[in-house]
C-alpha cells in the first residue's frame, strides 16, 4: 500500500503543477506574491519600467493554419503542439544537413501570458529580438503587428489588446521562405523561427519611446573628429511617448534628464534634454510625442582604444514626473575617432591601426541560429583567443549581446544588412531594403565598436543584379545603382558620424558562373572619384572590400598579390580591404601539400576532399601577401567558424560551409586557427604542431611544421633533437625530412617564454601505414609556386 501512495504522490503533484500552469496561476505562494511583488516595485522606483522576460512556456507548431482553423484564438487547442523554449528554430537539424531540401514555410507560437490588474494604466509592449523572417503577431485572436526582416529587433503595442487579470493569448505567425524582400538568396541557411528572446514590457504611458524602429530610444552622438581628445561635445536624442495628461496641460512637471557616468559610476556631466530648445510645458507636441535633446561637454575624455583599452562610459536618460522616475534607459557610449587613407589604411585616434581579423555567422551545431547568450560568449571568447582587432558581423545583423561584448572587448565592428547577391526593382522591396538598414543603423546607434554600416554583400555577382530579370546588365546597373544610391544617402541621414561600406565579389571570376571584372569596376565606381569621358563620376559608397578565394576557387593563391596591386593602381582614391579570403577544411581530411601537387579551382573546392593541409597552406600564402599591403583598410577571414548553408555538399561535410578556423559544434580549432592566433596574439604564449590529426600517414621521412607567437621553437622526435626550425614566414617554423618510426612516435615542440620559462606541445599518435592510399586522396592536385 506505501508503494502505491509513494507512486501516486508525484504523479498528483505532476498533475496539479500541469493544471496550474495551464491557468497561469500568478504565484504558487503568498512568499511568492510578496516577492515579486517587491520585485516590481523595485523595478518601478529604479527605472520606472518592467522588463519580464517571457522565452519560457511557449507552445509550437510547424506547418500551415488549415482553412478552417484560426491558430491565434483564445480558445484554440494547442495540447497537442510542441512545448518549447525560446530561443528557438525550427531548422536546427534540417538547416545544415545538406540537400537544401530544409523546411521553409511557417511556424506557429502560442503562449498564455497572465497581465496582472495593476498593470492596468500603464504602457504594455512586447519586445522581440528577432523573427526570421516574416512575422506576424496576434493577441487574444486579432492581427496587431507584421514585421518584415528575418535579424533586427521589434517591438508591439499591446497595451489596448489585452485583458487585465486574466490570461491572454500570444500567437506569432513566423515565416522563413523567400519573399520580396532582403534577402532573397545566400549562402547560408535561413533558419526559421523566434530566435532571440521575447521581453514583455511596461511603462508609464508617458515613456522613452521604445517603438523607434526596435531601438532603446536613446541616441547618443560623439562627434568622429580629432579634437574630442581635449574636449567632446555629446549631443542625446531621445523621443518620447507622452500620455495626454502630461502633454496637455500647462502645468505639467515632467522633465527629461542625461547625465553621462564614467566606467567607475562617477557622474561627469549632466543636461536637462529640451524639445526643439523649450521646456514641455510650451514645446510643440505632435500626437502625443516630441524628441528631447541637449548637449553635455566632457573634458579629455578616456578614448574607447580597441583591444589596448576599450574604455567605456555610461548615458543615463530619466523621465520624471514631478521629480518621481517614470522611465529610465542606459546606454553604453565610447569616445574615440577614426580615419581611413587609400594609402594607410585605418586609423584609430590618430594611429595607426590595420584592422585584421574574422567574418562572422551567427549558427551553431544543435542550435541553428537559436543561440543563446551563454553559448555566445564562447564564440566571443575564441575570437579573443585569436587575437583579431576587428569582426564583420556578416550578413546581417547580429544580437545586441554580440555588440555588447565587441564594445567591452575592443572589437572594431563592420555590421551590414542582408542585402546579398539580388535584388528585384519592386517598391515593396525598395521600401523594406530601407527599413531593415534604418532598423539596423537605430538600434545599433550607441555602440563605439561599430564604424561602419555595410550596404550590400556580392550584389550582381552572380549573373545579374536583379533577380530572373531580362533587362540588359547596363539598365541592370542603373537600378542597382540607383538603390545604393539611396541606401547611401538613408545611412549619412541617420548617421552621419560613421561610413558606409560594401562588399564586392571580386575577381578572378568563376568560369562557371560567367562572372567577369565588370561587375566589381563598376561598383568600385560607386565608390572612388572617377572622371570617364569628361563626366565625373561622385563617390556615394567610403569603404570597399572585395571577397576574394584565390587558390581556392583558382588554382593559384598568389594571384591575389597582382590583383590587389591592380585595384589598388586602377581606383588610387578608393578606400580598399578584403571581406572575406580563404579556404574550406575537414580537419579529418590530410595531405602534405609538396611542389608536385596542383588545385584545379573551383572544380576542387566543390569536391569531397577538403585537406586542412590545405587550409593552412592558402592562409599562410595569404596573410603573407596582405602584410604587403599596407593600403587594405580591413582584412576579413572567411570565417571564424563553419556555418550551416544546406544547399552545399562537399569536403564530406553535406550542409556546411567549412571555411571556417574552428569546426561547426566549436570543438576542433583547425591549424589554421593557430597560424593566425601566432600573428596576432602576443599575450598568450603558445606552441602548436600542425597536421596533429593527421594520425595514419604515408611516408616515413615528412616535413613538420608548428605555429607560434614566440621567437623560436625547437623540434624533439622519438629523443632525436632536430633544432630550431626554419622560419618560412612569422610565427610558422618548419623541418624538412624528418624521420617518422612505424608507430610509437614521440613529437615534441619547445619554445621558452619571456621569463625563461619552457612551453611545450607534443603528439603521441602518429604512425606510418603501408595501407593503400584512399581514391579521395590519390585523385587529389594540387600546385604551389
Amino acid at each position: 500500500m506505501k508503494k502505491r501512495i509513494f507512486k501516486l504522490v508525484p504523479f498528483l503533484f505532476t498533475i496539479f503543477t500541469l493544471f496550474q500552469s495551464i491557468l497561469i496561476m500568478p504565484t504558487l505562494n503568498a512568499d511568492a506574491v510578496n516577492a515579486n511583488e517587491s520585485s516590481t516595485k523595485d523595478a518601478l522606483v529604479k527605472t520606472g519600467r518592467i522588463v519580464e522576460n517571457i522565452d519560457d512556456n511557449w507552445s509550437f507548431h510547424k506547418g500551415d493554419q488549415g482553412t478552417k482553423e484560426n491558430f491565434g484564438v483564445v480558445k484554440f487547442n494547442d495540447n497537442g503542439w510542441d512545448k518549447v523554449s525560446l530561443p528557438h528554430t525550427w531548422n536546427a537539424e534540417d538547416g545544415a544537413d545538406g540537400g537544401n531540401d530544409y523546411y521553409k514555410g511557417d511556424g506557429w507560437y502560442r503562449k498564455v501570458l497572465n497581465v496582472p490588474e495593476r498593470y492596468k494604466g500603464k504602457a504594455l509592449f512586447l519586445q522581440f529580438g528577432a523573427a526570421n523572417k516574416e512575422a506576424e503577431v496576434f493577441i487574444n485572436g486579432k492581427s496587431v503587428y507584421t514585421h518584415m526582416g528575418g535579424y533586427t529587433a521589434f517591438t508591439v503595442d499591446i497595451t489596448a489588446d489585452v485583458n487585465y487579470g486574466k490570461n491572454n493569448i500570444v500567437a506569432v505567425r513566423v515565416n522563413n521562405e523567400v519573399n520580396d524582400a532582403i534577402p532573397l538568396s545566400g549562402d547560408f541557411t535561413f533558419y526559421g523561427g523566434l530566435y532571440r528572446s521575447v521581453n514583455l514590457l511596461v511603462t508609464d504611458k508617458t515613456h522613452i519611446d521604445v517603438q523607434d524602429d526596435g531601438s532603446s530610444g536613446v541616441y547618443v552622438t560623439i562627434p568622429n573628429v580629432e579634437s574630442i581628445k581635449k574636449k567632446a561635445e555629446v549631443t542625446v536624442k531621445v523621443p518620447v511617448k507622452l500620455d495626454k495628461e502630461d502633454y496637455g496641460s500647462k502645468s505639467n512637471l515632467v522633465t527629461v534628464k542625461a547625465v553621462i557616468k564614467d566606467a567607475a559610476g562617477k557622474k561627469i556631466e549632466s543636461v536637462e534634454l529640451k524639445s526643439d530648445g523649450k521646456q514641455l510645458q510650451s514645446a510643440e507636441v505632435s500626437e502625443g510625442s516630441t524628441v528631447f535633446t541637449g548637449t553635455m561637454k566632457v573634458k579629455k575624455p578616456h578614448l574607447w582604444n580597441g583591444l589596448k583599452d576599450p574604455y567605456l562610459y555610461t548615458v543615463e536618460v530619466t523621465v520624471a514626473r514631478k521629480g518621481e522616475v517614470i522611465d529610465q534607459v542606459m546606454e553604453k557610449a565610447g569616445f574615440r575617432y577614426y580615419s581611413v587613407d587609400p594609402d594607410k589604411g585605418f586609423f584609430l585616434n590618430g594611429e595607426s591601426y590595420p584592422l585584421r581579423g574574422v567574418d562572422i555567422h551567427q549558427d551553431r551545431k544543435g542550435y541553428g541560429n537559436a543561440v543563446p547568450d551563454e553559448v555566445r560568449e564562447e564564440d566571443l571568447k575564441l575570437i579573443k583567443e585569436i587575437g583579431a582587432n576587428t569582426m564583420r558581423a556578416a550578413h546581417y545583423p547580429h544580437s545586441q549581446f554580440v555588440y555588447d561584448r565587441a564594445d567591452e572587448m575592443g572589437l572594431v565592428v563592420w555590421a551590414e544588412i542582408p542585402f546579398v547577391n539580388h535584388m528585384t526593382t519592386s517598391m515593396g522591396f525598395v521600401d523594406n531594403a530601407e527599413k531593415q538598414l534604418t532598423e539596423m543603423i537605430k538600434q545599433n546607434y550607441n555602440h563605439p565598436s561599430i564604424v561602419t554600416w555595410g550596404l550590400q554583400n556580392e550584389l550582381g555577382g552572380f549573373g545579374g543584379y536583379i533577380k530572373d530579370s531580362d533587362l540588359s546588365q547596363k539598365k541592370q546597373y542603373a537600378k542597382a545603382t540607383e538603390l545604393m544610391k539611396r541606401l547611401a544617402a538613408k545611412a549619412k541621414e541617420l548617421d552621419p558620424e560613421r561610413l558606409v561600406t560594401q562588399a564586392i565579389l571580386g575577381v578572378p571570376a568563376i568560369p562557371e558562373l560567367q562572372i567577369n571584372q565588370n561587375v566589381m569596376n563598376q561598383q568600385l565606381d560607386w565608390a572612388s572619384n572617377k572622371v570617364v569621358k569628361g563626366s565625373e563620376i561622385d563617390k556615394f559608397i567610403d569603404l570597399s572590400s572585395v571577397n576574394v578565394y584565390y587558390g581556392w576557387y583558382t588554382p593559384n593563391v598568389h594571384d591575389l598579390d597582382g590583383a590587389l596591386t591592380a585595384i589598388h593602381k586602377n581606383y588610387p582614391y578608393a578606400i580598399l580591404g578584403i571581406s572575406e579570403y580563404g579556404a574550406g577544411a575537414n580537419p579529418s581530411q590530410h595531405q602534405i601539400i609538396r611542389d608536385d601537387f596542383e588545385w584545379d579551382g573551383y572544380e576542387d573546392s566543390i569536391d569531397q576532399w577538403h585537406p586542412e593541409e590545405y587550409q593552412n597552406y592558402i592562409h599562410e600564402i595569404s596573410y603573407f601577401i596582405i602584410k604587403k599591403h599596407p593600403e587594405l583598410w580591413a582584412t576579413h577571414i572567411w570565417n571564424i567558424f563553419d556555418f550551416g548553408s544546406d544547399s552545399r555538399n562537399e569536403g564530406g561535410n553535406p550542409g556546411i560551409n567549412d571555411k571556417g578556423l574552428v569546426t561547426y559544434d566549436r570543438q576542433t580549432k583547425k591549424d589554421a586557427f593557430y597560424f593566425y592566433k601566432a600573428q596576432w596574439n602576443k599575450v598568450d604564449p603558445f606552441v602548436y604542431i600542425t597536421s596533429r590529426r593527421y594520425t595514419e600517414r604515408r611516408e616515413s621521412i615528412t616535413p613538420i611544421k608548428v605555429y607560434s607567437n614566440l621567437n623560436e621553437v625547437t623540434l624533439t622526435v622519438n629523443g632525436k633533437d632536430y633544432g630550431k626550425g626554419r622560419l618560412q614566414q612569422t610565427g610558422v617554423f618548419v623541418w624538412d625530412n624528418v624521420e617518422l618510426k612505424t608507430s610509437d612516435n614521440v613529437v615534441v615542440a619547445s619554445a621558452k617564454k619571456a621569463d625563461g620559462a619552457n612551453i611545450t606541445d607534443s603528439v603521441t599518435n602518429w604512425t606510418v601505414t603501408t595501407q593503400p592510399v584512399s581514391n579521395n586522396e590519390a585523385s587529389v592536385k594540387y600546385h604551389i609556386q
